[in-house]
């Protein structure tokens, strides 16, 4: 325990002065490792703990680990660090997307360079979401800021290896040099459930879900909130920041304040690791609902749609959410009004039978194919294969 505590602030002082986390194998040494993810999970002490339920949390400290098991000295820098500049020479180097084009020149010839996606690619990002903001300026005659606008980069020019979340849609708004070399990795998802017993399938199929992070009219939100205004007898559950984004919420003030949609705060774990919702566990306020609904112009993997089909939702998404084309659920590729209106109706009245086993296979999917084990197995098989090309 005591070494425990040394290393974590050992970790805390040399992050703050200089950027980075050193981190060395146990193993006997084969080479140097440099992650460009984030730094502060490796500062923690024993007592101390994330409160944001986000992946990443979790998946940075995972590939550390994959890499120091193989005998790699790992060095962590954050993935928005503009300042660091290497002192050492790296076998690899693993990028979360946006410092590969700035490390290049320095990195060495011998260096391996990999881009971790974990979104779509920036040019098609922004533009997906300046169509969406022209679009609800077209319906309504309101013009809102961008959400989630990306930094332009070369950084996929430089890269040997790629890799990441996301379906065929995301990686196809890669360039085409690249886009075919994507090697696919499933977004874990933080908890996994037992498969749904008891649910009374005909109390929850006019409840809907949506599930996500910041970015409302990129996600689609806007769509998702005018649509169950229209109609009143389907109930919407929101949960994330983005429903209180100060714009949104302004623009849609009398829609979201309608007794069918309800707003939550975005979740957070408690001392006992359980994720929360005020005082309500996360799992109670998702189980709620038959169906999860996503309507993102551009994604990585979705992860918190797939987290909310650990429990069974059935999911209603667009191609652009990220979702695995495999996974069991209804694809909008038109999400209009209409469209969207005429599917959440559709669903809402299917046979509960159907429903039943729809949801089981959608448990099913998730619990198969977006778990911790799951993630590690891809990406424990993508760090070979970087490291054995030679």
């Amino acid at each position: 325990m005591l070494l425990e505590y040394l290393g974590a602030y050992k970790n805390k002082l040399s992050n703050k002065i200089n950027g980075v986390i050193h981190i060395k194998t146990r193993e006997n040494k084969v080479g140097s490792v440099l992650l460009s993810f984030i730094t502060g999970p490796f500062t923690l002490t024993p007592k101390e703990r994330f409160t944001d339920p986000h992946t990443n949390y979790w998946v940075c400290p995972e590939i550390a680990r994959l890499f120091l098991e193989k005998g790699f000295d790992v060095d962590i820098i954050n993935w928005d660090n503009k300042t660091f500049l290497p002192k050492k020479k790296y076998d690899v180097c693993v990028d979360l997307q946006h410092n590969i084009e700035r490390l290049e020149p320095v990195l060495g010839d011998k260096c391996k360079r990999v881009m971790f996606i974990i979104s779509s690619y920036p040019e098609f990002q922004n533009n997906a979401e300046e169509k969406r903001l022209n679009d609800l300026f077209q319906r309504r005659g309101v013009r809102l800021s961008f959400g989630r606008k990306e930094d332009y980069s070369k950084n996929v020019q430089f890269t040997d290896f790629i890799g990441g979340y996301g379906n065929k849609t995301v990686r196809s708004s890669y360039p085409d040099f690249i886009k075919d070399k994507i090697v696919p990795i499933p977004v874990p998802s933080m908890d996994i459930y037992d498969a749904p017993k008891n649910k009374d399938y005909d109390k929850v199929r006019k409840n809907f879900l949506w599930f996500g992070g910041g970015g409302a009219i990129l996600k689609g939100l806007d769509l998702i909130v005018e649509a169950f205004a229209d109609l009143p007898q389907l109930n919407l559950s929101l949960i994330g920041p983005a429903p209180f984004e100060e714009e949104f919420a302004k623009t849609y003030e009398k829609e979201l304040s309608l007794p069918n949609i309800k707003r939550h705060n975005r979740p957070r774990i408690n001392e006992s690791g359980v994720a929360m919702i005020d005082d309500i566990p996360l799992e109670d306020i998702i189980s709620e609902s038959a169906f999860v609904i996503g309507l993102s112009a551009s994604e990585g993997g979705g992860a918190a749609t797939v987290q909310a089909m650990q429990l069974g939702l059935i999911p209603i998404t667009t191609p652009q959410t990220g979702i695995n084309e495999e996974a069991p659920g209804f694809v909008i590729h038109e999400p209009t009004l209409a469209n969207i209106k005429k599917l959440i109706l559709e669903v809402s009245t299917m046979y509960e039978t159907d429903l039943k086993k729809l949801s089981y296979d959608t448990w099913n999917f998730a619990h198969t194919n977006h778990s911790k084990k799951a993630f590690t197995k891809k990406f424990n098989e993508f760090i070979d294969q970087i490291v054995n090309t030679q």
